[in-house]
Formats: structure tokens, C-alpha cells, sequence
């Protein structure tokens, strides 16, 4: 490196920039290419129409058989869906996250509320929805079966299909009442055979 003094001024001469500017020419370009390339993706993800994809779930026992399901599940309650506390993605698929709150305990420890995850929902723009089930609409009376995750403080909804509504304006009155059907049904509950039994 030579030192020259002229003036008042230092002037540094290094031959060694010429290799930096050799380096940050190729840096330099390489972050402008991926600025270009985030941008594209972002710009294609933010036009591009959702899409909606079809869930197929398998399960362990049957679920249409409700003696089974309560059996099963940790809880059944009667409540009403206060909100959609979020969307969590689990193995590439969404679960939808529902805040309830519990009218009346038909089996299980009686709570207020409880946090329940279903199947399917809406990531970005693309939805997931579980063949001839509907998601859980807030403000909407249900009679759900529920089966406790451990280490997440959440209960995993039980059964295939959709979820009874409970009529709560009696406008439905001479219909079945799905709640004193899943009370029969806990009364009459077993554990699924198909299933190892706890221990």
C-alpha cells in the first residue's frame, strides 16, 4: 500500500481493491437476481386465482357409529363456536383452530371453553376442505366430540361427517334433537374395537 500526502489530505492506495471490486461486482448482482426472483414469486402468489383441494381422510374405527365416537373422545360438549383462533399447518395440511364455548357437558370433565382443531381450512389463498364435511361456522350451536392432543391445549374434533347443529330457536321442534341423541349415545358408549384399548 503507498501513502502520498498532498495537502492537507492523506490519499491510500491499495492495489488489493481491485480484487474487491472484483468480489462485490458478482455479490452485488447475485442479491439483485434473488430480489428479482422474490419479487416474481410474490407477484405470481399475490394474482394467481386459490385453489381448492379435496381432503381424503382415513380413519382407525368407524365414525358414522356415535357410540364408538363418544367412546373415543375426551369430551362431548354442546357449544358454540366463538371464532376462528387461526390456521395451523400440520404435514402440508391446515387444521382450522375454533375458539367455543361450552353450553353443557355430556361427557368429560364440565369446562367453558375449549379449543378445538378441524380438519381442512384456508392457507394463503388455497382452501382444503374434507369431502361431505363443512368447517365449523362461528356463532354456530353444535354437539361435538373431541379428543384431547397431548402437549398442545388443543382438542382434535372426532367423526367423519359434519357436526349436528344443535336448533336452539325449537324451530326444528318433532326432528330428532342431536343432543339427546349423543347423550344416548354416551350413555351407550364403548370403545372402538378396532383400536388398542388404553391402558
Amino acid at each position: 500500500m503507498a501513502i502520498a500526502a498532498m495537502g492537507s489530505c492523506v490519499v491510500c492506495y491499495n492495489p488489493d481493491m481491485r480484487m474487491n471490486r472484483r468480489l462485490v461486482r458478482p455479490l452485488v448482482a447475485g442479491a439483485a437476481a434473488v430480489a428479482v426472483a422474490s419479487g416474481g414469486w410474490w407477484a405470481y402468489d399475490t394474482l394467481r386465482p386459490g385453489e381448492t383441494h379435496s381432503v381424503h381422510p382415513s380413519y382407525a374405527f368407524d365414525v358414522k357409529d356415535q357410540t364408538k365416537v363418544a367412546g373415543f373422545a375426551d369430551h362431548v360438549v354442546v357449544g358454540t363456536v366463538d371464532r376462528v383462533a387461526g390456521v395451523q399447518q400440520r404435514d402440508g395440511t391446515p387444521y382450522t383452530v375454533y375458539d367455543v364455548t361450552v353450553d353443557q357437558t355430556l361427557k368429560g370433565e364440565p369446562v367453558r371453553t375449549l379449543r378445538v382443531v378441524q380438519l381442512g381450512g384456508t392457507l394463503g389463498r388455497d382452501t382444503w376442505r374434507v369431502e361431505g364435511a363443512s368447517l365449523l361456522r362461528p356463532g354456530t350451536t353444535y354437539v361435538l366430540a373431541a379428543k384431547a392432543e397431548q402437549g398442545r391445549g388443543t382438542h382434535q374434533l372426532v367423526g367423519g361427517a359434519d357436526f349436528p347443529v344443535v336448533d336452539r330457536t325449537g324451530a326444528g321442534a318433532g326432528g330428532p334433537d342431536p343432543v339427546t341423541e349423543w347423550r344416548e349415545s354416551v350413555a351407550r358408549q364403548r370403545w372402538p374395537e378396532e383400536l388398542p384399548k388404553p391402558s
